[in-house]
């Protein structure tokens, strides 16, 4: 089957044994031009093999894997992975190159010239947050585990890859140092327009950073292949549903969006210019607004902010131009949870 116009990746009815063991089963998948597709699932469900096997650092036992327009087994893998980005876990920097030589080691191996390839450094260190002054001449031990993951991504980057696969890249880093990387590399992503195909066992990072998910169990079964929110609101399976587990409710909250369906009946009572002044036994009072559109993790913490109000708590709400569309209660949250989890039969 060809790859459909826009697939940057194409895996059909792609298969690898391991001396009788199946760890991936005739999987069939496409990655768009341009999107971030984030693989997730426990371990051992395949997705590693699945992403290694579009670099031919595994060999599929059958099947075709298209990219660009060209069968991966028929292209010479070095040559391959020279045209395709990869990011690991532990970065796996050179220790006796400097910075600038571990971002530089593929455009020095296509034969680049050092200028060209200088300028290509202090471009890609700057691109991801590293002054070249300070860093391009340090030691990867010198480095924190963030710096060293910025630097992977600088060194995948080098080329401008069309593709870049990326296994658990920031799950060496630290917690507030990997929401702040996986933030920076999302908006990086879009930014230059890659195509990245990226493997998690964390399904927030899923949700927070892909375009689409793919939920893959063993044998990288695809039990799911939607939006963060679809998966989030509504799996597919009760693999799905156990991935997403105890904290949907909070997942939800950050990837839904405050709509007009949502909003408490009857007339908003703001002035329509951001706030409302009320009248009250304390003397005059403002009430905080919130804009349509809003995420609904943000509704929820306005609302905190007003739950001792005397009108029970609510929000004005505001369109894009500022005018007064209606009031947000706590129950525009259920009422917006409720819509985003109702079924796709409900909703027709």
């Amino acid at each position: 089957m060809p790859a459909s116009p826009g697939a940057a990746i194409r895996f059909d009815a792609v298969r690898k044994e391991y001396a009788g063991s199946v760890a991936v089963d005739d999987l069939t998948l496409e990655v768009r031009e341009g999107e971030l597709l984030v693989l997730v699932g426990p371990s051992g469900c395949g997705k590693s093999t699945t992403l290694r096997m579009a670099n031919r650092l595994v060999e599929p036992t059958s099947g075709r894997i298209v990219l660009g327009g060209e069968d991966v087994t028929d292209v010479d893998p070095v040559a391959l992975r020279r045209r395709i980005g990869y990011v690991i876990q532990n970065v796996g920097l050179f220790p006796h190159r400097t910075v600038a030589q571990n971002v530089a080691t593929v455009p020095r191996l296509l034969g680049w010239d050092r200028r060209r390839a200088r300028e290509r450094v202090d471009e890609l260190l700057t691109l991801v947050g590293l002054d070249p002054q300070r860093y391009a001449r340090r030691w990867p031990h010198e480095l924190s585990g963030g710096e060293r993951q910025r630097v992977g991504v600088a060194r995948a980057l080098a080329t401008d890859p069309p593709v870049l696969l990326m296994d658990e890249p920031f799950g060496a880093v630290d917690p507030v140092g990997r929401a702040r990387l996986q933030q920076e590399f999302a908006r990086l992503q879009r930014e230059l327009g890659t195509t990245v195909m990226m493997v998690t066992h964390d399904i927030d990072e899923a949700v927070r950073m892909a375009d689409r998910v793919v939920v893959l169990s063993r044998g990288a079964r695809v039990e799911q292949l939607a939006a963060p929110l679809d998966v989030v609101a509504r799996p597919a399976s009760p693999a799905v549903a156990d991935l997403v587990g105890r904290g949907r409710t909070a997942r939800l909250l950050a990837l839904g969006r405050l709509e007009t369906a949502d909003l408490d009946p009857g007339t908003p009572q703001g002035t329509g210019v951001g706030t409302d002044t009320e009248q009250s036994a304390a003397g005059p009072s403002v009430r905080p607004t919130v804009r349509l559109g809003a995420e609904l993790g943000d509704v929820v913490a306005a609302l905190t902010e007003v739950a001792d109000a005397l009108d029970g708590g609510r929000l004005d709400v505001l369109d894009a131009d500022g005018r007064a569309v209606g009031t947000a209660s706590p129950g525009s949250v259920v009422r917006a949870l409720h819509r985003l989890t109702a079924s796709e039969d409900a909703e027709a």
